[in-house]
């Protein structure tokens, strides 16, 4: 009998990962923390930071370092492959320089696609400033972007090799397991993310003020986020202790309103695939959102949790009211919405990253030197 074959060893990866500073708040670094904390097999990982926090002068140097850090990789590193993120506005522009170099030295280019508006920033650019997006974005060895829904936009609008263009949902971190729920006296709604119009923070006060008094009684209302954090707290006040405004939360915080919250609500007008709502899944949530951008690869009206035409305040109100309402729907929605995170697992994620770097890597070293 022939001996089986072994197992080859997966082929090694050097991958210096370039975006926003892992501390900086915002779904990006939340993708990159995980990337960088979970690698493939014989995949290694080096982030630096091309933004961070800060007033403009400190922000101009934290780029000119990650010039010079990439520049010193390309030059000195000839297996190194490059994975950018990029969002819209300033970060296009930046990420755009720091992508030519990696063409000019012919090194594999990873463009990751990020922003959930990037469609109104790209049509707002002069057209000069266009054919630049264009010729860069066109040039890529790999183009991530987030869902099917970008996906469509970018082959449209770039003529993008589709052969180089992938769906790579964002990851979740799965806690061990999700919380029970049943037989809360009180249901609690929670909004995660930036306060503002973008992601329909008022909308959902305005909602929770219109449902019926029997009913609000029943349940109460926490945002917690950066943004419009002031205003809002205003508005809140004639709800008292039923409506809480937190700002900005770090990791434990989160994750103890994930476990004490009942309902997971995001109202968004724009979308890329939020984090939040991922995590939200994770930890058995069921869900109140709207179909824009990749939320409708990861949420199925009814499955999941319950769809909402943004701005739609009234629909808003009445999916509110059910889930308060009724508990074995809202239980049901929330186990569906944590066995569909499981397939987004981060560990999933990171193989198929791992194989798409040694792909482009294998494709570099048959084609050899340019």
């Amino acid at each position: 009998m022939a001996a089986a074959p072994e197992l080859l060893p997966a082929m090694p990866a050097r991958v210096l990962q370039l975006g926003p500073a892992l501390e900086v708040r915002g779904g990006i670094s939340s993708v990159e923390r995980l990337i960088v904390e979970h690698p493939a097999a014989a995949v290694s990982i080096r982030h630096v930071a091309t933004m961070e926090d800060g007033s403009p002068l400190r922000k101009a140097a934290v780029f000119m370092r990650a010039v010079r850090t990439l520049r010193a990789a390309l030059c000195t590193d000839p297996e190194v492959l490059v994975h950018i993120h990029f969002s819209s506005r300033g970060s296009t522009l930046r990420k755009l320089v720091l992508a030519w170099m990696t063409l000019r030295a012919g090194r594999p280019l990873v463009l990751h696609a990020h922003g959930s508006v990037f469609d109104q920033f790209y049509d707002g650019l002069p057209r000069p400033a266009q054919a630049a997006v264009r010729r860069i974005f066109s040039r890529a060895d790999c183009f991530l972007v987030l869902s099917t829904q970008w996906k469509r936009f970018y082959l449209a609008r770039f003529a993008l090799d589709e052969s180089r263009i992938r769906v790579l949902c964002n990851p979740a971190f799965l806690p061990p397991q999700a919380p029970r729920r049943e037989g809360r006296a009180r249901v609690q709604f929670l909004f995660l993310g930036r306060i503002g119009r973008r992601k329909g923070a008022f909308d959902l006060l305005a909602a929770f003020a219109a449902l019926a008094p029997a009913v609000r009684s029943r349940c109460r209302l926490v945002f917690a986020g950066d943004g419009e954090v002031e205003a809002l707290r205003v508005r809140a006040r004639p709800f008292g202790a039923q409506v809480e405004v937190q700002g900005w939360i770090d990791g434990a915080r989160r994750a103890a309103l994930l476990q004490e919250s009942d309902v997971f609500v995001l109202p968004s007008y724009h979308e890329g695939v939020p984090m939040a709502l991922l995590e939200a899944m994770a930890f058995g949530l069921p869900l109140v959102t709207t179909p824009v951008g990749g939320i409708p690869d990861v949420v199925t009206d009814g499955v999941e949790g319950l769809m909402i035409h943004p701005g739609d305040i009234a629909h808003l109100q009445a999916a509110m009211a059910s889930l308060v309402d009724d508990e074995p729907l809202r239980l049901t929605l929330g186990q569906r919405a944590r066995r569909r995170a499981e397939g987004l697992d981060v560990s999933r994620y990171s193989m198929e990253l791992g194989r798409i770097y040694r792909q482009l890597l294998e494709r570099e070293r048959v084609r050899g030197p340019v």
